[in-house]
């Protein structure tokens, strides 16, 4: 297995994290990026402390110049970048009438636009390398409708339907387009769940991010388009 050069978003917590540290183990060098500058520093620091390759870019996914300065600083650092594992994302729960324009406006902009500004200053260099990964984190409310959670699913099948034309348009570059699609998977989104979360029916986050790793390490002529995971013990109920 070849080393890649992986660029993390959302890789202060939850499933970003998770991607980002079994990455890491598996002796790929790791990009990391989010808001949370700290938390980023901690864990460049714990990575280097084991030897690992790793580097920590803070930057708002949201905001289009900082996805562009940290892919500009990922590629002046490295010279190379040859995956995005895009996990920046914003869990809202709340009837449509309830939810207010602006918390639908960032449901939208953390979940998907963020990809397409990363996206934007990224695909330049994975055409001109004539290779490159876009991994990105979607859910299984991608492929199905939720009630309280029409935000998150707008946000969620827009992002499948990106990266089903992306996939098209980049495959003549060499680029490979993964849409990860989890079901309940426990992360720090559900700190503000109304009441106590069933024990042993959400997936745990390690669990996503070998699906993660499962996708970037196929063989060149290889490629998961999409891959599924759903609690063995079904979905949890929401309020």
């Amino acid at each position: 297995m070849k080393n890649e050069i992986v660029l993390v978003t959302g890789a202060s917590s939850g499933i970003g994290e998770a991607c980002a540290r079994l990455l890491s183990e598996r002796g790929h060098t790791v990009i990391l990026s989010a808001r949370n500058k700290a938390r980023l520093a901690a864990l460049e620091k714990e990575f280097s402390d084991r030897g690992k390759r790793a580097i920590a870019l803070p930057g708002d996914a949201t905001r289009e110049e900082e996805a562009r300065d940290v892919v500009k600083e990922a590629l002046k650092t490295f010279g190379a970048v040859h995956a995005l594992v895009h996990s920046a994302g914003l869990f809202r729960m709340g009837p449509l009438e309830a939810t207010s324009a602006e918390e639908f406006r960032q449901v939208i902009e953390t979940n998907l636009t963020s990809l397409f500004y990363f996206l934007r200053h990224l695909l330049p260099h994975f055409y001109k390398q004539k290779h490159g990964h876009v991994i990105a984190l979607s859910s299984i409310m991608g492929k199905q409708g939720c009630a309280r959670e029409t935000a998150y699913c707008a946000s969620k099948w827009g992002l499948m339907g990106l990266l089903a034309a992306l996939r098209e348009e980049a495959r003549p570059h060499g680029v490979t387009v993964t849409a990860v699609c989890p079901g309940a998977t426990l992360t720090p989104a559900w700190d503000s769940f109304p009441k106590p979360l069933p024990e042993g029916k959400l997936m745990d986050a390690r669990t996503v991010a070998e699906a993660v790793a499962f996708s970037l390490e196929q063989p060149a002529l290889a490629c998961v388009d999409e891959l599924v995971l759903t609690p063995a013990r079904g979905p949890i109920a929401l309020p």
